[in-house]
């Protein structure tokens, strides 16, 4: 592996990578119960007696005619290339973060809401969930905290995956107690238009069909944030990943990984070593990755085994 560094004088080095076979960096990251852990090889970087290539303004100076004319879109192509690996990588961090969101403040419930009409604006789908957001929360008593993903449907149209705590058994409407589940879709109708969309709990299952059994707040963070990786190529390029409740609303912030340096130690040996789960813990998922640059990375999630329970609003 090699990269090019720039130093803060404005000199460029070219600097390979050595994967350390026995080495690993450790991450951990954990908040109310919730826990990842990953380790991976160490690649240690130094410099090499090799010459930078040239900055690509200095470089095209080299040529003229076709000749210029070819390396200039091949300059563009790999300009392309670039900015989508960015944006992959800006939405690989949001749907961490929406994640993470969710589990560090107890999100509990999942609700999707869909359009009857093919609405296919992502900026007005957008406005109507601010709009219902606001809604929400007054008509839950100021509070309500939440964390979600938006999706492009088959059809062309907007829906929005959220994650909330869970909904009171019955809501005040106006002047008419109603039922708490049916609270959001009489409130997302009254702004987008009666009987165009609902509001419903749950998502859906692998086959598309509507799934309502309760899941653990850890699923429940994959399920919204996965929508995520699924929207980005869809969604503008500076446009917000995602939607979550601000700090005004008591919030939990998001955890920062601790990361560890461990030497002279197997795979067999971190896998042990970081497969740590707890009497009343429930392993979410772990997985091995192998990649011929970087080496072997594992990952493990584990969460309590009542992440499934009630939290924030009371029946």
């Amino acid at each position: 592996m090699e990269k090019i560094v720039r130093l803060p004088d404005g000199q460029r080095i070219v600097c390979k990578g050595t994967v350390v076979p026995h080495a690993w960096d450790v991450f951990v990251k954990q908040r109310a119960g919730h826990r990842e852990t990953s380790f991976r090889n160490v690649v240690l970087w130094e410099e090499t007696d090799e010459i930078p290539p040239l900055p690509f303004d200095e470089y095209i100076e080299l040529f003229d005619g076709e000749e210029r004319e070819k390396r200039e879109l091949e300059r563009k192509k790999e300009l392309e290339e670039r900015q989508e690996k960015q944006r992959e990588k800006n939405a690989q961090r949001a749907k961490s973060a929406c994640r993470w969101f969710i589990k560090a403040n107890g999100l509990n419930e999942l609700l999707t809401i869909t359009y009857r009409e093919n609405q296919e604006d992502r900026e007005l789908c957008k406005v109507h969930f601010k709009e219902w957001v606001r809604r929400m929360k007054r008509a839950l008593g100021g509070r309500f905290v939440y964390c979600a993903s938006f999706e492009r449907q088959d059809r062309g149209a907007m829906h929005v995956h959220v994650a909330c705590h869970k909904l009171p058994k019955h809501a005040q409407r106006g002047d008419v107690k109603i039922e708490g589940w049916r609270l959001g879709t009489e409130i997302w109708r009254s702004i987008v238009g009666a009987d165009n969309g609902l509001v419903f709990v749950g998502g859906r299952n692998k086959s598309g069909n509507r799934y309502t059994r309760t899941r653990s707040i850890a699923k429940i963070a994959a399920y919204v944030s996965k929508y995520i990786m699924k929207d980005y190529k869809d969604a503008p390029l500076e446009s917000n990943r995602y939607s979550r409740s601000n700090k005004a609303d008591g919030v939990q912030d998001i955890p920062k990984a601790e990361r560890i340096r461990i030497w002279q130690a197997t795979f067999g040996d971190m896998v042990e070593l970081a497969f740590q789960c707890a009497g009343t813990d429930v392993v979410v998922s772990h997985r091995v990755t192998r990649d011929d640059f970087r080496g072997d990375r594992y990952w493990l999630v584990t969460e309590p085994a009542a992440a499934g329970g009630h939290h924030g609003y009371v029946h």
